[in-house]
């Protein structure tokens, strides 16, 4: 499943052009900016998972970018928007 862009909650961690495939996620740019969490959630409208990310994307103080990325996927939930119509 193809998603365009998955964020963090703190805005600290962006995912851009990534591809679902079961446990993996793929990401074509993947930016981290001083991030030191073994694991974070990242979400959109549409999907939330929480992600394992690797020792060697993590900084104290530093901007990473990784190019196509492959993170583990612990846990993914699509997010059911509540509905407009209802009375």
């Amino acid at each position: 499943m193809q998603i365009d862009y998955l964020w963090s909650a703190d805005k600290t961690v962006h995912a851009i052009n990534s591809l679902l495939d079961g446990t993996a996620l793929e990401v074509g740019i993947l930016c981290l900016i001083s991030c030191r969490e073994e694991t974070i959630r990242i979400s959109n409208e549409h999907h939330s998972m929480l992600v394992e990310v690797p020792k060697e994307f993590r900084s104290n103080s530093e901007r990473v970018r990784v190019f196509n990325a492959l993170l583990n996927v612990l846990d993914h939930e699509q997010v059911q928007l509540p509905s407009g119509n209802q009375n």
